[in-house]
């Protein structure tokens, strides 16, 4: 974002053209992979509060008192939420896409080896998760979104237009 400071100064450019340049490198690079991303709250506000560098585009001071509903207003970018949302959306139609690769494709084997492992851990209770890693992984962000388990989320994905029936809308994570 710094080797863009330059481009951000430009008075001559439109802040069209620099909202634009923002969502195609910053953001798209900012949300590479936020399909499967597991986040706290507290990693959601850091990307909001980057997300509000955008006040440098507008030419908002650091100094200057200006609420984040304004800039956004300014700016009409989407907010984080909203992008990490589609991404969401995308993560769970990759699922579907996977289950229904050729069983000798190497993702396909390393998606059915996670749903498997979810499977067993069920059987023999809660099983620890290690010290600094996320409490969900992608897995069951996909099955608590559906409501399916696993081994069911797995058996449906391979029914495409049952899996999209149980797409998640707006608003569910």
């Amino acid at each position: 974002m710094s080797q863009l400071d330059r481009v951000w100064r430009q008075s001559w450019l439109s802040n069209t053209t620099k909202f634009c340049i923002y969502n195609s490198c910053v953001l798209s690079s900012l949300l590479y992979a936020s399909e499967t991303w597991t986040l706290l709250k507290a990693d959601i506000a850091r990307l909001e509060a980057f997300h509000m560098t955008n006040r440098q585009l507008l030419g908002i001071l650091w100094y200057e008192f200006v609420r984040k509903e304004e800039v956004a207003t300014l700016s009409q970018l989407p907010s984080i939420n909203e992008a990490i949302g589609l991404s969401r959306r995308i993560g769970y139609a990759l699922f579907g896409h996977v289950r229904r690769m050729d069983q000798a494709a190497p993702a396909q084997q390393a998606l059915h080896l996670s749903v498997t492992s979810r499977k067993g851990s069920e059987q023999f209770g809660i099983r620890r998760r290690p010290l600094g890693h996320p409490r969900k992984c992608w897995v069951e962000q996909v099955t608590t979104s559906t409501g399916l388990s696993p081994s069911d989320a797995w058996s449906v994905a391979t029914d495409r237009s049952a899996w999209r029936a149980l797409r998640p809308v707006d608003g569910q994570s």
